[in-house]
């Protein structure tokens, strides 16, 4: 599935729950390079031209933060060590849970509602998304039912064990 990435290679499963951040982090880019571009050919004030200048600065931040911390989050599944790992490329890869700990939870949060991993004997302590938002709309209960069809069902047989048949 494009929209998680979703990558399945022998005994491990991998996939990006946001890259719905994608658009996100181009915005706030285009933001931070215009005010740092335009800015300094307007002839503005000293205050106001700082001001922009701290709107854009911050804009690029949130841009930087959100690509790295965010965009590229991967989750990687493998049957071989039966270990599910975080990886944030070229930064860091952690072991986070195993698939014995392992259980799906279904989050609803100010009438949204995403999935998530924790684990089974602490399942409303630390917990990791692992899709978008899904809200009420038809867009989003396309975007939902895609999610539970393709990758949810694929982390589950993944988890479990079982064969997974897939054509990524």
């Amino acid at each position: 599935m494009a929209n998680y990435n979703l990558k399945i290679k022998g005994d491990r499963l991998s996939f990006q729950p946001k890259r719905d951040y994608k658009w996100k982090v181009i915005l706030f880019t285009v933001v931070a390079l215009i005010t740092f571009i335009m800015i300094p050919t307007l002839n503005l004030n000293y205050e106001t031209k700082w001001g922009i200048f701290a709107i854009g600065l911050l804009c690029g931040f949130t841009a930087l933060y959100d690509f790295l911390f965010h965009f590229n989050v991967t989750y990687i599944f493998d049957q071989t060590t039966r270990n599910i790992y975080c990886k944030i490329p070229g930064l860091y890869t952690r072991q986070i849970i195993t698939f014995d700990e392992a259980f799906i939870l279904r989050i609803e949060e100010d009438c949204l509602l995403h999935y998530a991993l924790s684990k089974k004997q602490n399942k409303y302590g630390n917990s990791y998304a692992i899709s978008q938002s899904f809200g009420s709309n038809k867009k989003s209960r396309r975007r939902q039912e895609t999610f539970e069809t393709e990758v949810l069902s694929a982390i589950e047989s993944f988890i479990h064990h079982l064969k997974v048949h897939t054509h990524y």
